[in-house]
C-alpha cells in the first residue's frame, strides 16, 4: 500500500503558528486520540501495517528529549508531555504548562513498551494494552466521557457488532477531524472509514468545532473525493455538495475545500478540446459503471 512507502512526519505539530495555539492540555487530549486510531487502525489488515510505521517513527530515539521535524506528531506530543521549559516555551501559555506538567507523571516506560511492541507487529494483549491505556488516561487527566467510552470499545472491538464497530470509528472520527485535522495520521482512519463503509453520517457530534453535514452521499463517493480533494478538504467537500444541490450560497471557507476539484477540472478545460472530449467519454463510462 501506498502509505507503507510514506515518511510519517509530523505535520500538526511542524507548524510554528499551530504550536503556538496549542496548550499542555490539547497536546494531552491529542496524544491520546492518536494513540486510540493507531490502535484502530492496527485491527484491519489493510492499515495494520500503517500503525506498526507509525509506532516504529514515533518510538523514543532520545527518550523524547527534543523536538523533532522528522518525527510523528505522537513522537512531539509525547516532547511536550515530558518536556522541559525549553519544550513548554514553545505552547500557547508557557506558564500554565509548566503548572499541569509539574502535576502530570506520565508512564513514560508503558507507553515506551507498547509502541515499540506495535512497531514489531506484536499481537495485541487487550488486557494489557487496555490497562496501559487506563493508566495513561488517567496521567493525562482525560476525562472526556465520549473518549472513555472509545477506549472501551476499541479494547472489545471483536465482540462489538458491525453497527457498533461504525458507531466508533464514526466517534473516533470526528474527534479527530477536531482535533487532529491536520495530523499526519488523520487520513489514514478517513481512508479505512471510506473503504470499509465504517462512518454513520446521521449522527449526533459531541464536538462542538465541527459541522458533520448530512447529505446523500455514499461511503464510496466519498473515497472518491478523498483522492480528488484530500483528507483535510473531505467534510467541507461533503457540506459544498449538499449546499449546491440544494442551491444555496456556499461560504468561502467551504468553496476552498472544493479548490483541488475545480483545479483539475481548470486544467484540463486549459488543454483544449481533445482533453475535453475525453473527459467527457471517462464521464459517461463512470456513469455507466455506476448503473
Amino acid at each position: 500500500m501506498d502509505f507503507i512507502k510514506e515518511l510519517h512526519e509530523a505535520r500538526l505539530t511542524r507548524q510554528g503558528g499551530a504550536l503556538k495555539s496549542l496548550t499542555y492540555t490539547d497536546c494531552c487530549e491529542r496524544a491520546y486520540l492518536t494513540m486510540l486510531i493507531m490502535e484502530v487502525l492496527r485491527k484491519f489488515p489493510n492499515t495494520a501495517a500503517y500503525a506498526h510505521g507509525y509506532a516504529k517513527k514515533t518510538a523514543g530515539h532520545d527518550n523524547y528529549s527534543h523536538f523533532r521535524m522528522s518525527g510523528t506528531d505522537l513522537y512531539n506530543f509525547i516532547y511536550f508531555i515530558v518536556g522541559d521549559k525549553e519544550a513548554l516555551d514553545k505552547l500557547k501559555d508557557p506558564g500554565a504548562a509548566t503548572l499541569m506538567r509539574s502535576r502530570t507523571q506520565f508512564p513514560l516506560m508503558a507507553f515506551n513498551r507498547y509502541v515499540s511492541k506495535l512497531k514489531l507487529g506484536g499481537a495485541s494483549l487487550p488486557q494489557q494494552d487496555q490497562q496501559t491505556f487506563i493508566n495513561i488516561e488517567s496521567a493525562l487527566k482525560i476525562t472526556n466521557s465520549d473518549y472513555k467510552a472509545i477506549r472501551r470499545n476499541v479494547f472489545s472491538f471483536q465482540s462489538l457488532s458491525s453497527n457498533s464497530k461504525k458507531q466508533l470509528v464514526t466517534r473516533l472520527l470526528l474527534a479527530a477531524r477536531a482535533k487532529l485535522r491536520n495530523s499526519d495520521i488523520i487520513q489514514y482512519l478517513e481512508e479505512l472509514s471510506a473503504e470499509r463503509d465504517l462512518e454513520v453520517y446521521k449522527v449526533n457530534d459531541p464536538e462542538p468545532k465541527v459541522s458533520i453535514p448530512d447529505i446523500a452521499v455514499t461511503s464510496q463517493d466519498m473515497a472518491g473525493y478523498l483522492r480528488l480533494v484530500g483528507a483535510k478538504n473531505l467534510m467541507l467537500t461533503k457540506k459544498f455538495l449538499e449546499l449546491a444541490k440544494d442551491g444555496k450560497s456556499i461560504p468561502a471557507n467551504v468553496l476552498q475545500a472544493y479548490i483541488p476539484a475545480i483545479i483539475v477540472l481548470d486544467n484540463i478545460a486549459k488543454g483544449g478540446a481533445g482533453f475535453v472530449q475525453a473527459l467527457r467519454a471517462l464521464e459517461n463510462r463512470a456513469k455507466n459503471s455506476r448503473k
